[in-house]
């Protein structure tokens, strides 16, 4: 049994009753979770790098301490430049790593290829929780949530100037609540 405190006094409650009266949404549970993960793979990936490298071949400077991943930077080469000029790039895509690699919050830029920006977190490589997309100019786009690569709940479009074009359930929303049970270990 669960114990409360009632007007100076315990009383013995059923479990199950505490816990459903306490409850949290499904989605609420999703946006806490992607915020708590997001907040502690930038920790961990701020640390000071030992080692720099970068990959020619696929466009992508990584970051690393003790032969673990930091960050990895990704370079995609703007098309519409001046051929008589070198290429100019611009980053595609930022990924930061978790200290135990497990976990990773994910940023999309914009860049003249896209008119969008996303951040979301992925769990060893799936994407996990709270997912949203922006315009360039920082009007939020797309909102939505994410369940082992899947759209789950509901994603909701909106219009450059923040206004609600289209909410959409997309089912399975529930699922959401067992993000609680991805634990960021340290």
């Amino acid at each position: 049994m669960n114990r409360k405190l009632f007007k100076g006094g315990l009383v013995a409650v059923p479990l199950a009753f505490s816990i459903l009266s306490c409850s949290r949404s499904a989605t609420d549970v999703a946006i806490k979770w992607t915020n708590d993960i997001k907040a502690k793979v930038l920790e961990d990936a701020s640390r000071t790098p030992d080692k720099t490298v970068y990959d020619s071949a696929h466009r992508m400077l990584t970051t690393f301490k003790d032969g673990k991943k930091l960050k990895e930077c990704y370079f995609a080469k703007r098309e519409n430049h001046d051929e008589t000029q070198p290429p100019v790039y611009d980053t595609g895509m930022i990924v930061w790593y978790s200290a135990d690699q497990n976990f990773q919050f994910i940023r999309m830029p914009c860049t003249p290829r896209t008119d969008r920006t996303f951040e979301g977190v992925a769990y060893k490589g799936n994407r996990y929780g709270f997912a949203e997309y922006q315009y360039c100019k920082k009007a939020i786009r797309e909102t939505g949530f994410i369940f082992n690569n899947f759209n789950v709940g509901t994603w909701t479009q909106y219009d450059s100037a923040g206004q609600v074009v289209e909410a959409k359930d997309v089912g399975d929303a529930e699922k959401l609540r067992s993000v609680e049970d991805i634990h960021y270990s340290r």
